[in-house]
This record gives C-alpha cells, structure tokens and sequence, in this order.
C-alpha cells in the first residue's frame, strides 16, 4: 500500500489495472510476482530515469535504452523500492552487479510486451512500444543429463517403507518416465490416470492448456501399488 504522502500518477493506476486484470485471470501466484517485479522496476525506473507517468508516453526507444540501463547496471542494482532493499541487502550478494543475462531480460521484455498489450486493448494507449523493439532470443544451454549410475543413486536415496519417502519416489519416476512438471506431478488426482491407455491427463498445465502423457508397463505397476497404498492415508495421488 503507498503512503499518502506519495503521488499516484497514471503510471501507477495503469499498473494497479493490469495486476487486477491478472488476478481475475487467476494467474498462479508465481507469475502473478513476476508480472508486479519486473513492471514495478520499468516504472520506477521511467519516473527517475525518463520523468515518464504515463504508459501513453513511453517509446520504442525508452524501452531499448531501459534494456542498455539493465545490462550496464548489472544483477540487483535495481530494486522495487528502497523496503525490498533494505530487507533483501542485494548488495551483499557475492554475485551482486554481475551481468543480467539474456533470458532474464527476455523474460523481462515480455513481460513489459503483455503490460502494454493490455493497455492497448483497453485503449490506454495506441501502440505496444514493445512491437518494434528487437526481440531477445538467449542461447539456451542443454542441460547435462544424469547418467545411470546417477539415477540408480538418486533413487536408491529413498527409504520406501517410509509413506512420505515412498510418495516422492513415485514422484520422481513418473516425472522421469513422463517428463512432466514437478508441480503438475504434485497436483494429479487419481481418476486423471487411465490404466488402460496408460496415460495421464494433465489438467494444470503451466500454460493453461489440458494434455495427455504417457507411461510404461514398469511405471503402471509402480502407480497401481502406489495407489493401493496411499488409499488408506491420502485422496490424492
């Protein structure tokens, strides 16, 4: 909540319509913070920086320059306000004016690209600034993956006589088998598994949309004694 001494400008009104218009979307919380970050730090960069109040006013060339600021500045030089500074000490982190990289302002980009089409649709402004700016495509890098030994350990980490020790083991084969989202593996249900065609539908997707994925014979056997098991403690899966 802003103090009443300090100013709302249109900026801010605009801000406080497009998180609004998020929540009602019911957005997860995570994106829902990074939508407000990245946003709150354009803002308050387009006020100190630009002497902008306005999205109606800002220009392709405010956002590319915004983009150069980053990139000089470096990681945690820029903060929402001076409270997350001051709680947060970004300055003592031992990776503190180090480059942002390129997917982190990718990310930023499009978030800021999501603002502004917002705005455009409820006629607050008349062009996405962001339309002519240069996309940002990071190099992603393959992640190495675990080799069998690796896994074999991992999995043997587990004490499965434990329930909760069992509930992750089974977690984490049916990550492996499906290559599905640790956070969508933690919210099936088991009435979305079908035996039969040995698949799961997967109902909170990150971006909203249902699929199906598929499993193994050795999987069908390990998630059929799983849910026998878990009956007697847990509804869910």
């Amino acid at each position: 909540m802003r103090s009443k001494e300090s100013t709302i400008t249109e900026l801010d009104l605009q801000l406080d319509s497009f998180m609004l218009h998020c929540d009602a979307k019911h957005l997860s919380p995570k994106t829902l913070k990074s939508y407000e970050q990245t946003l709150t730090l354009f803002k308050n960069y387009s006020k100190q920086e630009l002497n902008i109040t306005d999205a109606s006013k800002v220009k392709s060339s405010h956002v590319r320059h915004y983009i150069k600021y980053l990139r000089e500045r470096g990681k945690y030089t820029v903060t929402a306000s001076d409270k997350s500074h001051n709680i947060n000490h970004p300055d003592r982190r031992t990776d503190y004016k180090k480059p942002i990289s390129d997917t982190t302002i990718a990310n930023y980009t499009r978030n800021m690209k999501v603002f502004f089409n917002f705005l455009k649709v409820e006629n607050e402004i008349s062009e996405n600034p962001i339309k002519t700016v240069a996309q940002i495509k990071p190099k992603r890098k393959q992640k190495e993956l675990l080799s069998p030994e690796e896994l074999k350990l991992m999995l043997g980490a587990y004490d499965v006589t434990l329930f909760h020790e069992y509930r992750t083991w089974i977690q984490l084969l049916l990550i492996l088998d499906t290559g599905i989202r640790a956070t969508e593996c933690c919210l099936l249900m088991p009435e979305d598994i079908d035996f039969r065609t040995k698949s799961i539908i997967v109902k909170n997707a990150k971006n909203g949309h249902e699929r199906y994925v598929f499993f193994g014979h050795k999987m069908s056997v390990d998630l059929k004694r799983w849910i026998r098991h878990r009956d007697r403690y847990s509804d869910s899966l």
